[in-house]
């Protein structure tokens, strides 16, 4: 069957004059349907539906929304019970749920980016910065969309915020971050603390 996808990224740095201070906006969305007669009836694979989540950078992630600081990879959405889970299993990612993805995904970020004061810090290009995330999946096939309403889309919304270090190098953007969940929901896998990330520059 056909998949009719699409993408949208939009964002914009604003310099603020001081101290190289420069804010980071974006929004990110995307939507991915099966194409054909009665497509809004059938499920789609989950091999083409979007999942959010991982600690790469929002700031350097291009190509559709993905990135929630906070959140571990595919760590937030819909879920389902797991048919089979191993009993001697500890990890968190075995914890009795799959994460399903959803046809409708939405992220945005605010990045406020900033000089240390300490001059070996600026020389060096490390910087700090405060950031916040928020990230949407929802179901639209097997007629899901007929429940989707304003409310629902903004209350699916899970948020995060923090500050941290950014340490550019040539090969990759590596991130120490300190992230505080604000808003979850009670299959999602993510936490307050500290969060190592590492993304490839723009």
């Amino acid at each position: 069957m056909p998949w009719l996808s699409k993408e949208f990224d939009l964002r914009h740095a604003l310099p603020l004059g001081f101290y190289h201070a420069a804010l980071n906006i974006g929004v990110h969305g995307a939507i991915v349907l099966p194409w054909g007669s009665g497509f809004l009836n059938t499920p789609s694979f989950i091999p083409e539906k979007f999942f959010l989540g991982g600690s790469s950078s929002p700031v350097c992630t291009l190509g559709g929304p993905t990135s929630v600081l906070g959140f571990k990879s595919r760590g937030l959405g819909l879920t389902e019970p797991r048919r089979q889970v191993r009993e001697d299993s500890t990890d968190e990612s075995s914890s009795g749920r799959d994460f399903l993805g959803g046809d409708l995904a939405v992220t945005a970020f605010a990045d406020l980016s900033f000089d240390l004061p300490l001059k070996v810090f600026r020389q060096a290009g490390i910087h700090g910065h405060a950031f916040a995330c928020a990230g949407s999946l929802m179901k639209l096939t097997e007629n899901a969309f007929r429940s989707v309403s304003f409310q629902r889309f903004r209350d699916s919304f899970r948020t995060s915020a923090g500050f941290g270090i950014v340490v550019p190098t040539k090969l990759f953007r590596m991130e120490v971050n300190y992230c505080y969940i604000l808003k979850r929901q009670e299959h999602d896998r993510g936490k307050t603390g500290v969060q190592f990330s590492f993304s490839s520059p723009l």
